[in-house]
């Protein structure tokens, strides 16, 4: 299973969002969470958003979403940031 954030923030927060993420990112995530991409897209509308996908097994789904909330509300102060997490399940192809 997959859980997949999206943040967005305006462009004018980008100084106080890196220096927010630098202390954020010194904790690591449990090991039951993985991060296996993080991409980064600007736009005129929405501003700064930021997509990152973790992987984690189906069994600790609540914990995944507990730790990456916990993650992204640190960034609450920062006037224009806003966040969802998203559940995602690979598809299955038949042959």
């Amino acid at each position: 299973m997959f859980l997949v954030t999206t943040a967005v923030f305006p462009p004018d927060k980008s100084q106080k969002m890196a220096e927010k993420y630098v202390e954020v990112a010194a904790k690591e995530l449990p090991p039951f969470l993985k991060r296996l991409h993080a991409l980064v897209n600007s736009n005129m509308e929405e501003g700064i958003k930021v997509l990152s996908i973790f992987e984690v097994d189906d069994a600790n789904i609540k914990d995944g979403i507990v730790e990456i909330t916990k993650h992204c509300v640190q960034f609450n102060a920062i006037q224009g940031f806003r966040f969802e997490i998203e559940t995602m399940m690979p598809r299955q192809f038949r042959h």
